[in-house]
């Protein structure tokens, strides 16, 4: 009996602390809602409301933890924030009208906030008493690129629990040598802006995890960063980069790779050594070839090759076990019957993205793939799909649009999951009453098809559930 009474207690208390976390998790919307449950806000987003004034009266958000007031035309805030003591996170982003001399006087009364986010485009002026934030974890700053950038990252270096900045889309052309001052700093994001070189000392920051130059002016792989050893997420998307030299071997802990969106023509095969890699984006470059070794990427679970000039691939993709999302769009110059056939595998893929390819004939093969959830094959030259498609019982959503589809494919009629079909740009004009049983399916778009209304009509009443465009 003791020992029922305690599990039942225990359970009781598994459940109110769920329901507390629970109510964390998510946001009041308003003020009025807020003020009606005042003990029950954690969290409260106040963005695009256009207030002027914050009320007094937000002081009754005793619990609360996050407050974002960003996009609003705030001049200053109520005296009376002081006492929201467990306040830790603060968004004031786009209040253009902010007195910032007043305002950053308000935050060192606050030193329960540990992440901040501050600033406008315009903005100018470096905030006065920055640098005696100390109790600063996250800072995102947004401002004016003719701002004084060495004077602005000589402030911030003096925030010593700083670990996460965030200075993007600033348009910066250059960032200052003293950004190396942030010893403890392991997130740097300074994606959005003019970069062409990286400070030199940058190599300091040994504790970097997280590193964000997407969509900069870098034409190689910075060689400064080599000296993160424990860097775990590298975006280098949208950039200038021509080549994967053999340097990038040297980040054994990364875990996210971005190199979408440069002019990548040759990857060394070094980068197929890090072994710890979960995600790889190769995107729009121009890759006609990949080396030898992609098998090695054991724990890879994510690969995007889209937009390349890819003719073949290797067949021992097929041996990455781990492999969830594989994306292969826009590479016609691939057999994909030929090569889904000769590289068995992918038991574990859920999504599949094989548009834009000139594909006419849709690989057998893929019909054993017994998990997949997601199927992207529109934009192709697709007249049939292939009966064994019947087995795909995972499948949520499929993408047919634009190709030379005539019958509506009855085969997905027994795809018992499928909860989004898109058939858009085919030339169907005839719906089957078997569609009758896919009461599972949420919704069907069958725009720009020589459809009858008298078809789309009985569809409606077959299907009373489903949302249909047309």
């Amino acid at each position: 009996m003791k020992y029922l009474l305690s599990i039942i207690f225990l359970s009781c208390f598994i459940g109110v602390y769920a329901q507390k976390e629970a109510k964390k998790d998510s946001f009041y919307l308003s003020l009025e809602s807020a003020f009606q449950n005042p003990e029950q806000v954690y969290r409260l987003d106040l963005t695009w409301q256009y207030m002027l004034t914050l009320p007094a009266e937000i002081s009754q958000l005793k619990n609360l933890e996050e407050l974002n007031l960003g996009w609003n035309k705030l001049s200053i805030l109520p005296k009376e924030m002081s006492q929201l003591t467990k306040l830790r996170k603060l968004s004031l982003n786009d209040n253009s009208r902010l007195n910032l001399k007043k305002i950053f006087k308000q935050l060192l009364t606050m030193p329960s906030i540990q992440e901040l986010t501050f600033g406008w485009s315009a903005m100018k002026e470096i905030p006065s008493d920055l640098a005696a934030l100390q109790s600063l974890t996250s800072l995102t700053l947004i401002c004016d690129s003719t701002i004084n950038v060495p004077a602005l990252v000589g402030e911030i270096g003096q925030l010593k629990r700083l670990q996460v900045l965030t200075l993007k889309g600033n348009k910066f052309t250059e960032l200052p040598e003293n950004i190396a001052a942030l010893l403890s700093m392991y997130s740097l994001d300074v994606s959005g802006n003019h970069l062409q070189t990286l400070p030199s000392k940058l190599n300091k920051l040994k504790k970097m995890r997280n590193l964000n130059l997407y969509s900069n002016e870098l034409s190689e792989l910075p060689p400064m960063i080599s000296a993160m050893k424990d860097l775990q997420k590298l975006d280098l998307g949208n950039n200038q980069i021509k080549e994967v030299p053999a340097r990038i071997g040297t980040f054994v802990n990364l875990k996210e790779l971005n190199l979408s969106e440069n002019a990548i023509g040759e990857i060394s095969n070094k980068l197929f050594t890090l072994k710890e890699l979960k995600s790889l984006n190769l995107s729009r470059n121009e890759i006609k070839a990949l080396p030898k070794g992609i098998e090695n990427l054991k724990d890879l679970e994510s690969l995007n090759l889209s937009f390349n000039g890819l003719t073949e691939l290797p067949k021992e993709l097929g041996e990455i076990k781990n492999l969830q999302t594989l994306e292969i769009a826009s590479n016609a110059g691939i057999n994909f019957v030929k090569f889904f056939q000769s590289s068995p595998g992918f038991n574990r893929l859920e999504v599949l993205d094989l548009n834009t390819n000139k594909i006419d004939s849709i690989a057998p093969a893929i019909a054993d793939m017994e998990n997949l959830k997601i199927i992207k094959l529109n934009n192709n030259e697709i007249k049939t799909i292939p009966g064994d498609f019947s087995k795909l019982r995972e499948v949520k959503e499929m993408d047919l649009s634009s190709n030379q589809i005539r019958e509506f494919p009855n085969v997905v009629i027994d795809m018992v999951s499928l909860e989004k079909l898109n058939l858009d740009f085919n030339k169907i004009f005839f719906i089957p009453e078997d569609i009758a049983r896919m009461t599972q399916l949420k919704e069907i778009s069958l725009r720009y098809n020589p459809i009858p209304e008298r078809e789309v009509e009985k569809l409606k009443k077959l299907l009373p559930n489903t949302v249909v465009l047309r």
